[in-house]
């Protein structure tokens, strides 16, 4: 059964407005770490090496941004020099295999704006991952 099409409720963008983006980019950053420690980031990311890169879930109202230094992801205040825009059900959609990052960008609803280049480069990593088990758990059933 296919993930429904949903936005997250308004109440939730009108309070993480009002946080702080630091403690959501360090979370992030860490699992992206832990990700790649355990083997679930394969590949090679030093494209990504001082680059940064901003994700915004839209209907949230929010997102972190990140940079690779020595190998490591770290969160920044910087501007980013690519960014991505999706809503979480997109997100999702994407994680989990039920839409083509491509058709998201093509229909407007994925946008990297900035240095495209870089935002191709690295949807075409992420694409590439393989799925963790967990994600499964995350459909409906």
């Amino acid at each position: 059964m296919p993930l429904p099409d949903f936005t997250l409720p308004a109440p939730f963008a009108a309070i993480a407005r009002h946080l702080p983006e630091a403690p959501a980019a360090f979370a992030f950053t860490t699992a992206l770490n832990f990700a790649k420690r355990a083997g679930k980031l394969a590949g090679d990311w030093a494209f990504l090496e001082g680059r940064t890169v901003r994700i915004e879930v839209e209907d949230l109202g929010a997102g972190v941004t990140f940079t690779a230094a020595a190998g490591r992801f770290r969160p920044v205040g910087s501007a980013a020099e690519v960014r991505f825009a999706a809503r979480a059900a997109d997100y999702l959609k994407i994680a989990l295999r039920e839409e083509d990052p491509d058709t998201l960008f093509f229909q407007r609803r994925l946008k990297i704006e900035g240095d495209t280049e870089l935002g191709l480069e690295l949807k075409n990593h992420l694409d590439a991952l393989e799925l963790p088990a967990f994600l499964d758990r995350l459909r409906p059933h």
